[in-house]
């Protein structure tokens, strides 16, 4: 009897992690954190590395478009925001939309703690 209790319970739990998905996904945060710590680490000086990162920044914006995540515009916004700087020669143009990218970067994290 307990046997069938407890299999009808776990049965009845995963029922609603299956139709009621926790809103955590942790590929994308994994994502969001690998671009925290590479956007962080840019530099308009040297754009050598800019290309890898940008690289990032697209699979995120695909990830959160698909998953249609509140985020998807912010990230797509982040990533024409970096291919502009990196495209620029002039490096306090570079500087300041790098700026306001690792800012929008602190507002995504923000948006996902917690999930």
């Amino acid at each position: 009897m307990r046997f069938i209790t407890s299999f009808l319970l776990v049965f009845s739990l995963s029922a609603c992690s299956i139709i009621f998905p926790i809103p955590h996904d942790s590929d994308q945060f994994s994502l969001l954190v690998d671009t925290k710590i590479e956007v962080d680490k840019l530099d308009c000086s040297d754009k050598t590395p800019w290309e890898y990162v940008i690289q990032d920044v697209n699979k995120l914006a695909v990830y959160t478009q698909l998953r249609e995540d509140p985020q998807a515009e912010n990230i797509s916004q982040l990533k024409d925001a970096l291919v502009k700087a990196k495209d620029s020669n002039n490096v306090t143009f570079c500087e300041g939309i790098l700026k306001v990218q690792k800012t929008r970067v602190d507002t995504v994290v923000n948006a996902w703690r917690g999930r």
